[in-house]
C-alpha cells in the first residue's frame, strides 16, 4: 500500500510538471537539464504505470534552452527587436493583397513546424467539412493547449474565408501569441483599417507590438483600446506591465486591478501584492453574481411566538412538534453524513490521485477541475482580512447579549411576579372555595392580562435576540457555502453542506421561547394556535445550472462548481505533447458572443470584450490553464441559471427552458484578445514569416 500511494504521489507531481497546459496547472522546472534529471529518477515501475494511465511523456529534444516558469519571468518585457519591426513595418495590405499574403504565411508557418503536424492537422480538418466548423475547431484546438495545430487549421480556413474578420482577427491573435508578431501585424493593421475603434483588434494590435518591444507604439494601442473598455482584461494586463516599468507602481496596480476585475488571474493578484497595494472584494467580479442563499435558509419557517395566553397552550404544543421534526432531519443528516465520511475516505485510500487532482488522469476521460477555486478563495480570505474586525466585533456583541439575556428575563420575571402578587392581595378572600362566579372570572381575566402582557414583553425581547443570532449564522453560513462550492470537491461540498444544514436546524429549534397558558381557576373554550405550517425544506443543491461549450476536438463543461473538459474520442489520437513543453506562456482571453445581432460579423468587426449583445461569455487563461470563465448580459438579457435566461429571441437562439444548456455552439462568434508576449521564444518565434 505504500509503495502504490508513494507511486502516486510521484505521478501527482509529474503531472504537475508536465500535465496539459490548458487544462491542469503546471509548475515546470526551469531547465531542460533539470527536466532530463527528473526523467532519469523516475523508477521504471512508475513510468510504466504512467504510461498505462495515458500520461505521455514529453519529447525533451524538442525543447530548446531554458524555460524559466519563475514569478519575474512572468513579467519581463520584451527587448525591442529592430529587424522585426522593419519587416512588420514594411507590409501593408489591401484588399486584394490579403489572400496571398495570408497564404504565404500559412505555407512558412506548415514549414517550421514539419510534415507530420501538418498531415495531421489535415486530418483533423477532414471531419470539418465547412470553414465555420474549421474555425470553430481551432478555437477548440487552442483552448484544449494545441496551439501548433489550431494555428495550422485557422490558416487554412481563412484562406477560403479572408473577408471574415473573425477569422483574420483569432489567425493574428494566434500567431501573436505563439511569437509571430511581424506575421500578425500586416493582419491588424488591415484590420483597422476596416473596423477602427474595436477594442479587441486595437489590443491585439498593442499585443503584436509589445511582443516586438515597440513600447510607446504598443502603449498608443493599448490605451485606445482602453479608451473603448475600461475594464478590457488583457490591455490592462499589459498596461500595468509598461507602467511598472517606468517606476509607475501605483498607476500599475490600478491597471493589474482594472485587468483582475474582467478576468480573474492568481499572477495579477500577486503582482498587484508586490506593488505594494491591496486587492479587496470589491476588485473581483463573479459572473453572474454569486447567489446569496445558496441553502434557501431565508425561506425557512417557524411557528409564531405566543402573544397571549389563550395561544400559547396550542402554540407550544406546535413548537414541540417543531422540535421533534428537527430532530429527525438532524438524525437523517448524521447518518448521511457519516455515510459520505466513510466513503470518501475509502476512495480517497483506493484512489488517492484522483483525490488530490480533483479528476480522472487514465488519458482519454474528461478531467475535472475546480477553476473557479483560487478566485473563492481570493474572496474569502480579503473578506475575513477586510471584514473579520467588524465580524468578530459583531459575534461578541451578539454572545454578550445571550449571556446578559438571563439577568434580563429574570427581573421580567419578578416585575410579573410582583404584579400577581398585588393582584392576589386585591383579591384576598374572594376567591377559592366559595368564591362567587362573577369575582372568579374578575380574577381569571386580570390574571390573564397580566401574563399576556408579560408574553409579549418577553417574546418580542427573545424574538429580536434570536433574530440576529440567526441573521447572522444565516449571512455567515451563505457566504462560506459559496466559499466551498467553488473550492470542494463535490462529495466534500455535500459534507460540508450537511455540517451547515446541521448547525442551522440546531439554531432554528434552539430559539429560547416562553409560553404561559391560561388560569386554570376559570374554564375557557380552547382557542386555535395560529398555526405555522411544517418545517420548510433546504434548497435542493442537485446543480441544475450547466453549461457546455461544444468545440469540435471536445467539451468544456461548467456545472456549479467544477468545470470538466473532455477530449472527443476522434481526437485522442492526436493529443500530441511535443509543443507544449516549450519555454513559451500563452497569455490572453476570449469574448464569444451569442446573438442574432451578431449575425454579420462583416459588418459589425471582431468580437469586442464591450459586447452588448443579448449575451456573452469570457474564458481569460495563461499559460498554466484557464482562470476565470463567466457568462455576461447585455442589454436584452436575464439572468435565471448561471447561463442567463434570453428574454428575447430565445426560439431563434436555440434556447430552451431546460436549464442545462449549450451555451456555445459552432453558432457563436469567438473574439479573441493576445496577452503580453512576456519571454523571448516561443513556437514560432526566431522564424520570419515575411518575404524580404
Amino acid at each position: 500500500m505504500k509503495k502504490l500511494f508513494f507511486t502516486s504521489l510521484t505521478v501527482f507531481f509529474w503531472i504537475l510538471l508536465f500535465g496539459p497546459s490548458q487544462i491542469l496547472a503546471q509548475k515546470k522546472p526551469s531547465t531542460k537539464s533539470e527536466a532530463e534529471k527528473m526523467m532519469e529518477e523516475l523508477d521504471p515501475e512508475e513510468i510504466e504505470m504512467m504510461k498505462k494511465m495515458g500520461i505521455k511523456f514529453p519529447d525533451l529534444s524538442m525543447i530548446s534552452g531554458d524555460f524559466d516558469d519563475s514569478d519575474e519571468a512572468k513579467w519581463q518585457i520584451p527587448s525591442r527587436d529592430e529587424s522585426r519591426i522593419a519587416k512588420a513595418k514594411k507590409v501593408s495590405l489591401n484588399q486584394a493583397e490579403l489572400p496571398a499574403y495570408l497564404k504565404n504565411v500559412h505555407s512558412s508557418i506548415a514549414t517550421k513546424l514539419g510534415g507530420t503536424r501538418t498531415s495531421s492537422a489535415n486530418e483533423m480538418m477532414a471531419n470539418s467539412p465547412n470553414v465555420g466548423e474549421k474555425a470553430h475547431l481551432a478555437n477548440g484546438l487552442w483552448m484544449f493547449g494545441m496551439p501548433d495545430y489550431a494555428i495550422l487549421v485557422l490558416g487554412n480556413a481563412v484562406q477560403t474565408a479572408p473577408q471574415n474578420p473573425d477569422y483574420l482577427n483569432n489567425y493574428a491573435a494566434f500567431l501573436t501569441m505563439a511569437g509571430a508578431e511581424e506575421a500578425a501585424l500586416p493582419i491588424l493593421k488591415y484590420l483597422n483599417s476596416r473596423y477602427p475603434k474595436n477594442s479587441t483588434v486595437l489590443n491585439n494590435l498593442a499585443q503584436a507590438w509589445f511582443g516586438l518591444g515597440d513600447l510607446p507604439t504598443a502603449e498608443a494601442y493599448l490605451d485606445s483600446a482602453i479608451r473603448l473598455y475600461a475594464y478590457h482584461s488583457q490591455a490592462n494586463l499589459t498596461k500595468g506591465i509598461i507602467e511598472e516599468r517606468k517606476g509607475n507602481r501605483t498607476a500599475a496596480a490600478e491597471s493589474l486591478k482594472k485587468s483582475l476585475k474582467s478576468g480573474y488571474n492568481p499572477d495579477k493578484e500577486d503582482r498587484i501584492s508586490e506593488l505594494g497595494h491591496k486587492v479587496t472584494p470589491n476588485d473581483l467580479r463573479w459572473q453572474p453574481p454569486l447567489n446569496e442563499d445558496p441553502l434557501g435558509l431565508v425561506h425557512m419557517n417557524w411557528p409564531k411566538y405566543p402573544q397571549n395566553v389563550f395561544e400559547s397552550e396550542a402554540l407550544e404544543k406546535e413548537w414541540e412538534a417543531y422540535r421533534s421534526e428537527i430532530n429527525a432531519q438532524a438524525e437523517a443528516i448524521s447518518q448521511r453524513n457519516e455515510e459520505l465520511t466513510e466513503s470518501f475516505l475509502e476512495s480517497s485510500m483506493n484512489d488517492p490521485l484522483t483525490r488530490m487532482t480533483g479528476g480522472r488522469m487514465d488519458g482519454g476521460g474528461p478531467i475535472t477541475q475546480l477553476v473557479f477555486a483560487p478566485k473563492a478563495q481570493a474572496l474569502r480570505r480579503y473578506y475575513e482580512e477586510n471584514d473579520e474586525r467588524f465580524e468578530n466585533q459583531k459575534y461578541e456583541e451578539l454572545i454578550e447579549e445571550i449571556n446578559t439575556r438571563p439577568e434580563k428575563l429574570y427581573y421580567m420575571e419578578k416585575e410579573v411576579e410582583k404584579q400577581i402578587e398585588e393582584l392576589d392581595e386585591r383579591f384576598k378572600g374572594r376567591i377559592g372555595e366559595g368564591a362567587s362566579d362573577a369575582d372568579r372570572q374578575a380574577y381569571c381575566e386580570a390574571w390573564n392580562e397580566i401574563q399576556s402582557a408579560h408574553l409579549r414583553t418577553v417574546n418580542a425581547y427573545l424574538e429580536e435576540g434570536n433574530a440576529k443570532w440567526i441573521d447572522y449564522h444565516r449571512k455567515k453560513l451563505s457566504r462560506e457555502m459559496n466559499y466551498n462550492r467553488f473550492t470542494l470537491l463535490p462529495e466534500e461540498y455535500e459534507m460540508t453542506t450537511l455540517d451547515s444544514k446541521a448547525l442551522w436546524l440546531g439554531i432554528i429549534g434552539g430559539q429560547e421561547v416562553e409560553f404561559t397558558s391560561p388560569n386554570k381557576f376559570c374554564e375557557y373554550n380552547e382557542v386555535p394556535a395560529r398555526t405555522t405550517g411544517k418545517l420548510a425544506d433546504f434548497y435542493d443543491l442537485n446543480c441544475k445550472e450547466k453549461s457546455k461549450l461544444n468545440m469540435v476536438v471536445g467539451s468544456i463543461t461548467l456545472e456549479c462548481n467544477k468545470m470538466t473538459t473532455e477530449l472527443d474520442s476522434k481526437f485522442l489520437k492526436f493529443k500530441i505533447r511535443e509543443n507544449m513543453d516549450t519555454n513559451e506562456i500563452i497569455q490572453g482571453s476570449v469574448e464569444i458572443g451569442f446573438d442574432v445581432d451578431l449575425a454579420e460579423p462583416s459588418e459589425l468587426g471582431p468580437v469586442k470584450a464591450e459586447l452588448k449583445g443579448e449575451l456573452s461569455g469570457f474564458i481569460e487563461f495563461d499559460g498554466e490553464g484557464i482562470t476565470d470563465v463567466g457568462v455576461k448580459a447585455g442589454a436584452k438579457a436575464t439572468f435565471g441559471t448561471n447561463l442567463g435566461d434570453i428574454t428575447d429571441n430565445k426560439a431563434s437562439l436555440g434556447f430552451s427552458d431546460d436549464p442545462s444548456l449549450t451555451l456555445i455552439g459552432a453558432e457563436a462568434r469567438w473574439g479573441w484578445n493576445s496577452g503580453p508576449s512576456l519571454k523571448g521564444k516561443s513556437l514560432l518565434g526566431e522564424v520570419s514569416l515575411l518575404s524580404n
